[in-house]
């Protein structure tokens, strides 16, 4: 049973300009933590059984540390999801009492939605997940995080095939690597009903452009969903625009 007060539980983050502060959990301020920087660090070595590395966010612009290829699948989601505004890892650290013992745990991300609602991401295989004293951590967490009116998740991976899609369109996630001419004309083109391959190649045709180049533009256009597809199938040629920039995309299978 938990009783502790979110007062009463410490949150160490360090800010942006890589100052430490230490406040309570009750008056942490959510947009100020995602803003900082990790509380910790990690490195790499040989025989290591996770892969740490590095990801380059489009919706920070920034690059982002992962710790396992899992988490590494979580970032790709959350930086394909467009009410997604901040995100960051290793954002704070927890600290409190139970029974007379202290506890610690740092979450692996952060996510602030357009709203401004924090959600708190611990990134775990469901095997782990499933540990006894794992699963009194995040038990501890969500409760505490439930109390402060923040949203909590225990994320566990993606769907193999909506995380294949997404890896797939992240090569487009940098605008300002697509041709700005195709870019623009792909934009300025009414595709919804369409076949991706049909898309591409009529728009090239049509206005001779390198139909590589509107290809690059399209899977721009995926990333960002100005075109939104079925994530659930494999993307193609063959895969149907289902809707264009303007139109509500909820569904789209993220």
């Amino acid at each position: 049973m938990h009783t502790e007060d979110v007062g009463s539980i410490t949150l160490r983050y360090i800010s942006g300009e890589g100052d430490e502060v230490v406040t309570s959990l009750a008056e942490a301020d959510a947009g100020h933590v995602a803003h900082g920087r990790p509380v910790r660090g990690f490195g790499s070595h040989a025989g290591m059984k996770h892969y740490p590395g590095w990801w380059w966010s489009s919706t920070t612009t920034s690059l982002i540390p992962y710790e396992s290829l899992l988490e590494r699948d979580r970032l790709l989601a959350a930086d394909f999801d467009r009410d997604v505004v901040a995100i960051a890892s290793q954002p704070f650290g927890l600290t409190g009492q139970v029974q007379g013992t202290k506890r610690r745990h740092v979450p692996d991300f952060l996510l602030v939605g357009s709203d401004g609602t924090p959600t708190v991401v611990d990134v775990k295989p469901a095997r782990l997940a499933a540990r006894p004293v794992v699963a009194e951590t995040l038990e501890w967490t969500a409760h505490l995080l439930h109390e402060r009116g923040w949203r909590y998740e225990v994320w566990t991976g993606l769907d193999s095939t909506v995380r294949e899609n997404l890896r797939f369109l992240a090569a487009g996630r940098r605008p300002d690597l697509a041709d700005p001419e195709a870019l623009a004309v792909l934009r300025g083109t009414d595709v919804r009903g369409r076949l991706i391959g049909h898309a591409v190649q009529d728009i090239a045709r049509s206005d001779g452009l390198d139909e590589r180049l509107v290809r690059g533009a399209a899977t721009t256009a995926l990333w960002s969903q100005e075109w939104v597809v079925e994530l659930r199938e494999p993307v193609s040629d063959s895969t149907v625009i289902q809707q264009t920039r303007g139109e509500s995309h909820a569904g789209s299978g993220s």
